[in-house]
Parts: structure tokens; sequence; C-alpha cells
């Protein structure tokens, strides 16, 4: 450790904000964080979503978690990946055999409760 800073420091993605589309098999969702290095991007994929956290160009620290998902994923399945473009961060999800696949009208299951 050593060293206090400044407060909280970093925010989470969903302020940031993020866009997602889908194919019958796949989920990816896009992190507008330009020129991220890959040895920055730590993402831990669970069957019900995931958490990703991302340091930026800056050196500032981003979280988005997502869980649960409208359906269930494969881990193993999920990659992270950066376009040559650099301009953004692209998460490819697959969705889980039985109850993943199809469309999904929404990225997040509906809160219950």
């Amino acid at each position: 450790g050593g060293g206090g800073g400044r407060g909280g420091g970093g925010g989470s993605l969903d302020k940031l904000g993020y866009a997602w589309d889908q194919t019958d098999a796949h989920v990816q969702v896009y992190i507008p964080l330009p020129n991220v290095r890959r040895e920055d991007v730590d993402c831990a994929f669970e069957s019900d979503g995931f958490a990703c956290r991302v340091v930026s160009e800056e050196g500032v620290p981003h979280q988005l978690t997502i869980r649960p998902l409208f359906g269930p994923i494969a881990p193993a399945t999920c990659k992270v990946r950066l376009p040559r473009s650099r301009s953004q961060l692209v998460l490819r999800l697959g969705k889980a055999e039985g109850g993943g696949e199809g469309a999904w009208p929404t990225l997040r299951a509906a809160a219950r409760g």
C-alpha cells in the first residue's frame, strides 16, 4: 500500500456509460475508454454477470459490474477485446446454452423486489 491520496479515486463505468449489442450467440458490451492497455483490464466473468476493473489512459481506475445479467453466460467463452482503433474496450460475452440464447430485451435483469 502506502500513500493516502485524495478521495475515492476512480468511478463507476455506469456513469461513464456503455453500449451493447448482440447476436444469437453473443453479447458485446462497449466501454468508451480509449487507448486502454490489455494489462490494465481485469475482468471476472461468472455465469450470472461480470465485474471489470479498467485503468484508463490517465491512470484512473473504473469499475463496471453488471449482475445479474438478463440471461446466463458461459464464462469460458467470454473475452476482452481491444479493437485496432483503440477507441473503446469491447467485452464479448458468450450466451450460455439452455437459457441464454436468443434475443435479450435488456442487458441487465430487472431488479427483483
